[in-house]
């Protein structure tokens, strides 16, 4: 009995080690894992800078000026003979609330004269 209990007890022993030796290896295993993710996000960070750096280039005012004023490109500068001024239609409510407000203008400054006068 006592080799049997032996053979037991070294058997026992036997799978605890290598239960405890293959939770090592998945710590060690988690361990590289994330230090591959790590490296993974750095450069993905590392990219997405240098991307946004392009892209804010590209959408510089100086980038554009260089691409509209290149040799090959269609536009040019506004001249003035290609400008044209629109002029507001007034109708009828427009031109009442306008002469309402010239009006009204034109009594403020009488009374503001008035006032000027009398205080002087």
């Amino acid at each position: 009995m006592k080799l049997s209990g032996l053979l037991k007890w070294i058997g026992f022993m036997t799978v605890l080690a290598l239960v405890y030796i293959h939770m090592q290896m998945s710590i060690i295993n988690l361990a590289y894992q994330g230090r591959h993710k790590e490296k993974s996000i750095r450069s993905l960070k590392e990219e997405n800078g240098y991307l946004t750096y392009s892209i804010l280039s590209l959408k510089s005012a100086n980038n554009l000026g260089y691409k509209l004023l290149s040799k090959d490109s269609d536009m040019d500068f506004v001249d003035s003979k290609n400008i044209v001024v629109l002029s507001k239609s007034e109708g009828p409510k427009d031109l009442d609330a306008q002469r309402s407000k010239e009006k009204t203008n034109l009594m403020v400054s009488l009374l503001s004269l008035n006032e000027q006068a009398r205080g002087h």
